[in-house]
């Protein structure tokens, strides 16, 4: 009954119907954007929102921009996760979701204020871009916006992101806590998002007092290919010695982690007898993507695209609340391909 008489003092406030007013604070879709604009504004005002229950999302569209290969054939599929997030989250609320290719640096801005400006679209969510244009222009529309994976250098809008810091942090204390001390690294720094993740591995160096040389430990590619990490580790392995090879290798996806393993193959190393690997990708990748078995920490892809549905909500509901930048943790998932140091030193001196 509290129920009904709230909706009533919402109808008498803003001049639309009882009906009306329901279908706005259930989410519903079919209602004008003046009359859904009046009656969540009064809904505000009376302290409804702040007491609705927290699955509701009374947004009509969702606006998506991603890099144009997370809908290529082949392309992004970590990205392409963090799109099923969103729709899964969005699903219970018949919400509808427009989804846009956005580059991550000189992005089309004609497309993005076509796409995000439609009159149907009620919320942005812009995946993996560092144009701070874009960031710009989305902080005019008077529509919550979110940010996933992406830096906002003037905090204006809220963000999830992988906490890529602590990422590369856990595993390489994970490698650390075995015994290990020569890792090669092997990562892309094409984005602000990885040097973050670069940075956590430095800091466990810092942490277990090992010094850290970008010479002999780090290996970096300009993409996340297998094909480009094959090539690269192959050519490192080539021109040194083997008494300095790493015991461990750390590429930092799973597409990389592929290459590493057949350029390992081809130098006549066995995992982990010969040399231990670790990676980092979303647990799906881990599991399917590979042949064998890799340990790895696992980054919260699909888990991204729900909780940027949830900062909306939030948004909507408090659009006054300081802004947000969510950091989701990993977890690490071992398969046993990580030998513990002291017995891989104790098998390569057998084999010698």
């Amino acid at each position: 009954m509290p129920g009904r008489l709230k909706m009533e003092e919402i109808a008498a406030l803003t001049g639309y119907s009882v009906s009306t007013v329901s279908r706005v604070l259930s989410g519903k879709s079919y209602t004008s954007d003046k009359a859904r604009e009046a009656i969540v504004r009064s809904a505000r005002e009376l302290g409804v929102l702040d007491s609705m229950a927290s699955g509701r999302l009374l947004i009509n569209g969702i606006a998506v921009f991603a890099p144009e290969r997370t809908f290529q054939g082949r392309g992004d599929i970590f990205y392409l996760e963090v799109t099923k997030g969103i729709a899964e989250a969005s699903a219970p609320h018949n919400v509808w979701i427009s989804y846009s290719g956005l580059e991550e640096q000189r992005a089309d801005v004609k497309l993005f204020l076509e796409k995000a400006g439609h009159k149907n679209i009620n919320a942005i969510i812009i995946i993996g871009t560092d144009d701070s244009t874009i960031f710009k222009l989305a902080s005019t529309l008077n529509k919550p916006c979110v940010l996933i994976n992406s830096i906002d250098r003037e905090m204006v809008l809220d963000s999830v992101s992988p906490d890529h810091r602590a990422i590369g942090f856990t595993a390489m204390r994970y490698l650390f806590e075995q015994g290990h001390r020569r890792v090669l690294t092997m990562t892309c720094l094409r984005r602000e998002t990885l040097y973050a993740r670069l940075d956590g591995i430095k800091e466990a160096y810092r942490y277990f007092h090992v010094p850290f040389d970008p010479q002999h430990d780090l290996l970096v590619t300009e993409w996340f290919t297998a094909e480009e990490a094959e090539h690269a580790l192959d050519g490192w392995l080539s021109k040194h010695e083997r008494a300095v090879w790493p015991d461990v290798i750390f590429p930092n996806s799973t597409s990389m982690t592929e290459g590493v393993v057949k350029a390992l193959q081809r130098h006549g190393l066995r995992v982990p007898e010969d040399v231990s690997i670790i990676t980092t990708d979303f647990a799906w990748n881990l599991q399917n993507r590979l042949a064998t078995s890799v340990t790895g920490v696992t980054v919260p892809c699909r888990e991204l695209g729900i909780e940027a549905v949830h900062l909306l909500q939030t948004r909507l509901n408090r659009p006054q609340a300081p802004v947000y930048n969510l950091l989701l943790q990993g977890k690490v998932v071992d398969h046993g391909s990580v030998s513990n140091a002291t017995r891989h030193a104790a098998r390569v001196a057998l084999d010698q």
